[in-house]
């Protein structure tokens, strides 16, 4: 597929812009849901479990505490976010809709 880049006007360059960074996390993370299905599909055919693996791991372990709440939807509060890392796809389409994020503040 090409696409004629300068036929397209700002507004629907930042659109596609979007649209692109919306697919590649969504991408992302199924690339990483498949990785460690990967993982846990060879451990198991090892006799294995994901336990033994990980505390074989040596380095920086991350804390178990968890991290507040600090955006949730407002129409569909199983929509939640932390504030860390890349922002989801629903916290993307909300500001891209002119809304501001304070409006999710949890």
């Amino acid at each position: 597929m090409n696409i004629d880049l300068k036929s397209l006007s700002v507004s629907e360059l930042k659109t596609l812009q979007d649209e692109i960074v919306i697919e590649m996390e969504l991408r992302t993370r199924e690339e990483r849901q498949k990785l460690i299905q990967e993982f846990r599909d060879k451990a198991k055919s090892m006799g294995i479990s994901m336990e033994e693996l990980m505390s074989g791991l040596k380095g920086k372990t991350r804390s178990s505490g968890k991290v507040a709440i600090k955006y949730i939807h407002p129409e569909n509060a199983s929509l939640t976010w932390t504030g860390r890392g890349k922002k989801p796809r629903w916290v993307v389409e909300w500001l891209n809709s002119g809304r501001s994020l304070d409006q999710l503040k949890a």
